[in-house]
């Protein structure tokens, strides 16, 4: 797909010897992902790299909800349908999770206690734990250990819109990646504005997702969430 120029009207007047400073603050390299064409000057560039700034903080609140919602949900279904507090008994013995992220549950834990949680608890251990993590814990590799047992992925998507389809978690997986995918791009500052599905369809799905966890959750996010607005400054030449 044919990246698309961007036309902002943030109305910052952009002498030479400004462009020149915030080139050099910024760095060649990381602008260089905003120049689309070699006849893009340096002012278009930075108010393309303007744009993607202010994009990805209005997406802040979405992927936010998404990340603390999923992995809450997650839990809650383990515990529920699994075992309760499992992820404290997990830590010494490992049973529910597979190789790798049972690594990644022994690394959380020597990081709180390495920032002084010699007494951790299980929400200490939840939020230390990345998204990927918790991410893996939806692909097939757990089918059987966890979404296949009766009332897990209720427990997790509980406002899905038809339980009795087949292949549920295959469904939603793809909208998982995405979240992954645009998560690490907005936290890492990275570039989004030319992502080939579309921002406006990645949010699209994002909020899909959010509504299969909880449609409450949307009523919450559409009074602190401003996308939809800085969505309309972008012009396409």
């Amino acid at each position: 797909m044919a990246k698309r120029t961007i036309i902002l009207c943030y109305n910052i007047p952009m002498t030479n010897v400004l462009e020149e400073n915030l080139t050099d603050l910024f760095s060649l390299s990381r602008l260089s992902s905003y120049k689309y064409d070699v006849n893009d000057t340096n002012s278009i560039v930075l108010e393309r790299y303007l744009y993607n700034i202010e994009l990805s903080k209005s997406l802040y609140p979405l992927l936010s909800i998404l990340e603390i919602s999923l992995r809450n949900r997650i839990n809650q279904a383990v515990e529920t349908v699994i075992m309760p507090d499992w992820l404290l008994k997990e830590v010494n013995q490992q049973s529910v999770l597979l190789v790798n992220e049972h690594k990644k549950l022994i690394e959380a834990k020597q990081k709180l206690i390495s920032k002084g949680h010699k007494n951790f608890s299980k929400d200490d251990l939840i939020a230390e734990l990345s998204l990927g993590f918790w991410i893996h814990l939806c692909t097939k590799r757990y089918k059987t250990a966890l979404w296949h047992k009766q009332g897990f992925f209720r427990i997790v998507f509980a406002d899905y819109p038809n339980f009795a389809e087949f292949d549920k978690l295959s469904r939603i997986f793809p909208h998982l990646q995405l979240m992954l995918k645009i998560r690490n791009r907005v936290f890492h500052h990275e570039i989004i504005i030319n992502h080939p599905y579309g921002v406006e369809n990645c949010y699209n799905d994002l909020r899909k997702l959010l509504g299969y966890i909880s449609k409450d959750s949307l009523l919450y996010l559409d009074k602190i969430c401003d996308f939809k607005e800085i969505i309309k400054k972008q012009k396409p030449q």
